[in-house]
């Protein structure tokens, strides 16, 4: 009687030490799942850039430089966009079939890979946004400097930089607003390494060990 009591026992810890870590599984499956969306929202951008912009023939001619610079910044954003999307998804498929079909301790494991690929697609993911910056930059350059222009629109002629400049400053200070309140708020939120709490959970029970991984 004291077996089967200890066996229910032990039977209900694991269960409850494995709903602890199902949760921090459901934690990364859910940033990787919003992540997969705004990377998707930055490649349909880049993409509709790369489609839809049309560069007069005298923009070639006077910055052709600034016309490469915006075509491989477009480029890389929807490569490391649609990279990111990839990525993700595989993390969020593959975890979630490890941990729910997998053996003993597949849990345990499904949620350590997917933490430890988080780096990789976060820093992805800021890179493909420096790009876009990038590329918004170089179209300020292409379209919004003419004058001179025909009544037709054609034949315009490069402006003096007025306008482009000015947009540019604009991006350049959101960027660095950017990045300095995603310091701000990392720093506010930050968690110590000797406070961070997961979801493994070992405990002893006279000779019988109870972890999440059972």
């Amino acid at each position: 009687m004291l077996a089967a009591s200890k066996d229910t026992l032990v039977a209900g810890l694991k269960q409850n030490a494995l709903m602890l870590r199902h949760k921090e599984l459901e934690y990364y499956v859910e940033r990787y799942s919003n992540i997969t969306t705004q990377a998707s929202i930055l490649a349909g951008f880049a993409f509709d850039s790369l489609v839809e912009l049309e560069i007069p023939s005298n923009v070639y001619e006077s910055r052709a430089a600034v016309v490469t610079i915006y075509y491989i910044a477009a480029s890389c954003t929807m490569a490391l966009s649609l990279y990111t999307v990839c990525v993700s998804s595989f993390a969020t498929v593959y975890g979630h079939r490890l941990a729910l079909q997998g053996p003993t301790g597949s849990v345990d494991r499904a949620v350590a890979v997917m933490m430890k690929q988080r780096t990789g697609i976060f820093v992805t993911f800021g890179v493909a946004m420096v790009f876009l910056v990038i590329a918004a930059i170089a179209m300020a350059w292409i379209k919004m400097d003419f004058a001179h222009c025909n009544e037709d629109g054609t034949g315009c002629k490069v402006g003096n930089g007025v306008t482009p400049s000015i947009v540019t400053g604009i991006f350049v200070l959101f960027f660095v607003a950017l990045v300095w309140k995603h310091q701000n708020m990392k720093a506010l939120f930050k968690i110590g390494a000797a406070n961070m709490v997961q979801g493994d959970v070992r405990l002893m029970a006279s000779t019988t060990e109870v972890g999440s991984s059972e």
